[in-house]
C-alpha cells in the first residue's frame, strides 16, 4: 500500500510536500482539515497520514485518536512540532524540504511505509 493523506489547509505546504511524496512513489490524497481526513480513513486504507498541527475544527489529538481506533497500524506524522504524543512522528516548522524527504525515505526503509 502506498497511499498517504496530506492534511493541511496551508496551500504552500500542499504545494511543497505533495510533489516530494509523489516523486517518492506515493499516491497522495489531500484533506483540508482533520475531520475530513478522519472520514477518508473510514472509507479507505492508507499507509500514513501527514497532518498539520495548525489545524482547525477537530483537533490534531482528537483526529489521531479516532484514526488509531480505525487503523492502529497507520503511521502519523504531525507537521509543526519536533515530537508529538500518541506515538506520532513530528517535523518542526518551517518544514525543511530536504529533511522531510529524508524522513519519508527513512520511514519507507524501516518498513513503516511500503511502496509497491
Amino acid at each position: 500500500m502506498n497511499e498517504i493523506i496530506l492534511c493541511t489547509h496551508n496551500p504552500i505546504l500542499v504545494k511543497s510536500l505533495y510533489g516530494i511524496l509523489r516523486d517518492e512513489g506515493y499516491s497522495v490524497e489531500t484533506a483540508d482539515h482533520p475531520a475530513l481526513a478522519v472520514q477518508m480513513v473510514f472509507k479507505s486504507s492508507y499507509s500514513a497520514i501527514i497532518i498539520d498541527s495548525e489545524s482547525f475544527g477537530l483537533s490534531v489529538e482528537e483526529a489521531i485518536q479516532i484514526i488509531r481506533s480505525v487503523s492502529p497500524d497507520m503511521r502519523v506524522i504531525v507537521l509543526g512540532c519536533a515530537k508529538h504524543t500518541n506515538d506520532a512522528l513530528g517535523i518542526k516548522m518551517p518544514v525543511d524540504l530536504a529533511e522531510f524527504k529524508q524522513v519519508v525515505r527513512d520511514i519507507h526503509h524501516l518498513g513503516i511505509l511500503s511502496i509497491t
